[in-house]
């Protein structure tokens, strides 16, 4: 409680009893009222967890909302807000402070440990609804912004400012920059009453494709004119928020009620129609109710308590999220299929009105000609319904072919998808495999030159040499992982083709136009297409890990040409001039081991390449192996050994022996090790 309340005698009427249990004490239980004797005045409330007013928003963060971040990484929607009376602490959950950072900045924090900063990008949007009006905070000449709906039901916000959120520093300086502009004005209850809902999103692109999305809401706190004591504008925007907390208090009762036929109405205010998505849709949503501990407050408790404990009972069925191109080759196949529908009923209809033409003429004949013509009638009436009926079963057979052949092309277009996804997870073992085999390169040449080098100092560096040969374990292993995960991704490929090409041969036995054999070859070139891009994007990764090393290199021989001037300059004294020795030989000794994986020639294959070859091109590709690791096959190594490969050679400055040099600090390879100081020979192939 805060002073006030302590000097107003007020008393603590709720109490955690234990991680999830919440008991409600009625203030008067205390008061000798002999009408009220028989009433009510304990409840218990059980939620998934409960805190005190002593839980730091750490504990709070690790308990109800850490696990949501898996989820948004994982492709999936998540949702979290904040609810409760004015003055209740739910800015302060949410935003906190410089010292105490909110849940905003915990769980984006979170977000950046668990993704890789290469393939995910992450976007922040900030809005606050104020008198039911949405603005944006980031970008305060934008005005008044629309809320609209697409056709699929999902609500948008035009104009809204998306800014790019490269670390978590920025995101805490778009955090402060939003919340300086959000709309905050003292009242009787709270000196620093937020009066709007403010809605955080936090967008997450995976290779410039939306992957999954955070909402974090901070709403206002429901109000009383007579304990606000507010006049004015600042009763204008009270009574704009208890609208919107009613109707999202309505929305609540309805989606607890366990009646799914009951009409949800989200239109009553815009906070509702923002939240449809969190409350009832696609979303997993953790709702976080505050409440005042105030014996003065205990109604507003009560009502955040009930709402709490309804909105615990309220379930939604969450869906991974797809990418629009992922979903096209099924609505191209759905119109397809509506096309054909169509243009059979046009075909139904046309032979009904010939059929009801040639009706029309036959009834307008005299009786006189019908008659001596009635045994003929009959004949071709049978004639007729033979026919017909002979064309109905027809039709029924070319209905249900053509049902089978969308069945099949849709089994084909499920397996395309199925094997774009496992070459991107061999794209992905592949790429770390070859980060893994030039480090272990690099750091296998050390131990090689140190097991030939006179080993004076072997104690010394007995605890560095141990520590690079775990290293060089860890790294095989490793290794030997990738490598059987390799194999079982490319059975499953294999496996994926063999059933590409048994719908194929199923599809061309069903095909009964023109129109479904081009079908059939553009889903074949589909294929074959998303194979080969799949391909050169993986060559292209590996391609840009060796020129990052490639730069790393570089960047050192300009610092060793840098040294190598000054020293032969040779304006220094003694001191500077030995330091810069030192420093000379550590670089030169990084320079020897971190060129060795780099000095290949021959164009780095990947393994979805090497794969798309041998499929392509059969007996006529290269005989590639399984026990290469990420560059070239044992055809192009025995070729690769005939070269004559020219040597790095620095140029060397002869310095005395009983110098020590200080330890190496930092390593482009996450080499730690002083490898200038065990004063390894330079290597010479």
């Amino acid at each position: 409680m805060n002073d006030a309340e302590l000097h107003k005698k007020n008393f603590s009427c709720v109490y955690p009893l234990d991680g999830q249990r919440v008991l409600l004490v009625d203030p008067e239980k205390f008061e000798n009222n002999i009408l009220r004797q028989n009433r009510q005045h304990e409840r218990q409330f059980t939620f998934d967890a409960a805190f005190g007013p002593n839980a730091d928003h750490e504990e709070v963060h690790q308990a109800t909302t850490a696990p949501l971040v898996d989820f948004v990484v994982a492709g999936y929607n998540a949702t979290v807000f904040a609810y409760g009376p004015t003055g209740s602490g739910k800015t302060y959950t949410m935003v906190g402070s410089d010292k105490r950072p909110g849940l905003m900045m915990l769980l984006t924090r979170s977000l950046y440990d668990k993704i890789n900063p290469h393939e995910f990008t992450v976007y922040l949007s900030y809005l606050e609804i104020y008198n039911e009006v949405i603005k944006d905070l980031l970008n305060p000449n934008a005005g008044v912004l629309d809320l609209l709906e697409d056709e699929r039901g999902n609500v948008q916000v035009p104009g809204l400012s998306r800014v790019k959120a490269p670390n978590t520093n920025r995101i805490l300086q778009i955090l402060q920059e939003g919340n300086s502009r959000r709309t905050q004005e003292p009242t009787a209850a709270n000196k620093t009453s937020s009066r709007s809902h403010a809605l955080l999103q936090v967008t997450l692109y995976k290779n410039s494709v939306q992957h999954g999305k955070l909402f974090l809401i901070d709403l206002a706190g429901s109000e009383r004119a007579s304990q606000t004591k507010n006049r004015g504008q600042r009763l204008k925007e009270g009574a704009a928020i208890n609208r919107s907390l009613l109707a999202l208090g309505n929305v609540i009762n309805a989606l607890s009620s366990g009646n799914k036929g009951r009409y949800v109405n989200y239109r009553d205010s815009k906070l509702t129609r923002l939240l449809k998505d969190s409350l009832g849709g696609n979303s997993k949503t953790c709702m976080i109710a505050h409440v005042s501990p105030s014996s003065s407050n205990y109604d507003e408790t009560y009502n955040t308590l009930v709402y709490a404990n309804r909105a615990k009972n309220i379930t939604t069925r969450i869906t991974q999220n797809r990418p629009a191109s992922a979903d096209q080759p099924y609505e191209e196949a759905i119109k397809e299929i509506r096309k054909e529908a169509v243009r059979k009923s046009n075909m139904t209809h046309a032979v009904s009105s010939i059929q009801l033409n040639r009706d029309t003429d036959k009834s307008s004949s005299t009786s006189i000609e019908r008659e001596p013509l009635r045994p003929i009638l009959r004949w071709n009436n049978s004639v007729h319904r033979n026919h017909g009926s002979n064309a109905m079963s027809q039709n029924n057979d070319n209905r249900r072919f053509s049902s089978l052949f969308n069945s099949l092309k849709s089994q084909y277009l499920s397996n395309t998808e199925k094997q774009h996804k496992l070459r991107e997870k061999l794209l992905k073992a592949n790429h770390e495999a070859c980060d893994v085999e030039m480090n272990r390169a690099s750091k296998m040449a050390i131990l090689t030159a140190w097991e030939k080098h006179n080993r004076e100092d072997e104690e010394k560096f007995n605890d560095i040499i141990d520590r690079l040969k775990i290293d060089v374990t860890e790294q095989e292993t490793r290794l030997s992982e990738l490598h059987e995960m390799r194999q079982k991704i490319e059975k499953a490929l294999r496996k994926g083709t063999e059933t590409a090409a048994s719908l194929e041969s199923r599809m061309r036995a069903l095909a009964k136009d023109q129109h479904q054999k081009e079908v059939i070859e553009l889903l074949m070139k589909m294929a074959d297409a998303d194979a080969e891009k799949m391909a050169l994007h993986s060559d292209s990764a590996l391609q840009n890990l060796r020129i990052k090393k490639q730069e790393s290199s570089l960047l050192k021989v300009h610092k060793y040409e840098q040294i190598a001037d000054r020293l032969i300059s040779g304006n220094l004294d003694d001191t500077e001039k030995e330091k810069l020795r030192q420093e000379y030989r550590m670089i030169k000794n990084q320079l020897n081991y971190h060129l060795i994986p780099l000095k290949q020639d021959s164009p780095m294959i990947s393994w979805n390449s090497q794969l798309l070859s041998k499929r392509t091109s059969l007996h006529n590709a290269l005989d590639l192996s399984m026990n290469d690791t990420f560059t070239i096959n044992d055809f192009q190594l025995e070729q690769q050994k005939k070269k004559i490969k020219t040597p790095v050679r620095l140029p060397k400055i002869h310095t005395s022996n009983n110098n020590q040099l200080p330890p190496e600090t930092q390593s482009d390879y996450g080499t730690e090790y002083p490898s200038a100081l065990i004063k390894l020979p330079p290597i010479n192939n």
